[in-house]
């Protein structure tokens, strides 16, 4: 991170005339093409981060290059355009509830390095607002702006965790609001997400949050782990014994279901019986394995399950240093194909988001931050 990624991510990774550009090629040259907000979002806080984990760059001019290239995806009614064209032109496209997830996770890590951070707080509450004009009658939010189907657990799991790094940024502007948002959609995932008979969380839902059946019904073992990590910062935060037992039990159905037992990655997807199916994997998922047994170390009550879960995380930054292959150097490759092999293509940035996170996570359950 300090020696390569970084310094690759803020020179060849920065678009001088706005924002951040979506892939590096194995040269180190920009990919162009259209840019999505879901990036911008995750570049501001992993530069936000950059700082804290002991990068010498200028993390605050990082983060200020995000912001001001802001306003260019933001829509009449304070929610943003999913992409922008390589001009910075909105393209005309249901708006995601995805990038408004991200949007609102990078405001939150940018605030303490804006310039006006009143503004910031002010476009943040903004679109909270008009996201909740597009509330779902029982509980969380549409996918899309006109509606579109099936209605995904993934976006509402960005959400909560933009809600609960609000509630936590310096001085809690608006805190009691953020924190009402924040509950409202782990409340949804404890009553709709999660399966009471397996504890898994699926991804696709219909229109009344009935969960999909059929070719449908798929678990995310890396989306087992995220859920895992967030269910727990909740719970624990908020008294509620129930959720930390689920998000405790979605890390070890992680675990116990989700490794590829040749290469010891997290593998791409389970059906609903959490039968493996056919093989892939992410870079995403290796870091979110990380977090959550980092997370799991973190709250253990005694040291033999510290231990575990620390040794589990371990194994999660092996499984996650397959991925970090250049050239050029500080680069990653995103995907493992069903041969096992990594798949030689352009190095997208929304991976250092996970990346960040889980170098992060790692650093505070080795007490090192």
């Amino acid at each position: 991170m300090l020696r390569s990624a970084y310094p690759l991510w803020s020179t060849a990774g920065v678009d001088a005339e706005g924002g951040f550009f979506e892939k590096l090629d194995a040269a180190g040259e920009p990919v162009r093409g259209p840019r999505r907000a879901r990036v911008l979002g995750r570049q501001m806080y992993s530069f936000a981060r950059a700082t804290a984990l002991g990068w010498d760059g200028d993390s605050r001019g990082m983060v200020r290059h995000g912001l001001a290239a802001l306003p260019r995806f933001l829509r009449d009614d304070g929610l943003a355009h999913a992409r922008v064209d390589d001009a910075g032109t909105p393209i005309d496209e249901p708006i995601d509830l995805y990038d408004q997830a991200f949007v609102l996770f990078g405001l939150a890590h940018a605030l303490t390095f804006a310039e006006d951070p009143t503004a910031v707080v002010e476009t943040a509450r903004r679109m909270r607002g008009a996201l909740q004009s597009h509330a779902h009658v029982s509980g969380g939010f549409e996918e899309a702006v006109p509606r579109t189907l099936p209605l995904k657990a993934n976006p509402h799991m960005h959400l909560l965790e933009a809600g609960l790094a609000w509630g936590e940024v310096e001085g809690r502007p608006d805190g009691a609001a953020w924190d009402a948002f924040a509950d409202g959609l782990a409340e949804l995932a404890m009553a709709r997400f999660v399966d009471p008979d397996t504890g898994a969380v699926h991804e696709f839902y219909d229109g009344d949050w009935t969960r999909l059946a059929g070719a449908q019904e798929i678990v995310e073992p890396g989306h087992q782990f995220e859920w895992g990590w967030l269910l727990t910062r909740w719970g624990a935060a908020r008294g509620r014994a129930d959720a930390t037992a689920a998000g405790a039990r979605l890390i070890d159905l992680g675990e116990a279901h989700g490794l590829d037992a040749g290469t010891g990655v997290t593998a791409g997807e389970l059906d609903g019986a959490l039968t493996p199916r056919p093989f892939h994997a992410r870079l995403w998922a290796q870091g979110e394995r990380i977090k959550a047994w980092a997370q799991a170390a973190m709250r253990a009550p005694e040291p033999a399950r510290r231990a575990l879960a620390l040794e589990r995380m371990e194994a999660a930054a092996g499984a996650l240093e397959l991925f970090l292959k250049g050239p050029p150097p500080g680069a990653w490759r995103d995907r493992m194909g069903p041969d096992r092999t990594i798949i030689e293509e352009a190095a997208p940035a929304s991976s250092l988001y996970h990346i960040v996170g889980a170098v992060e996570e790692a650093a505070r359950a080795r007490g090192r931050l």
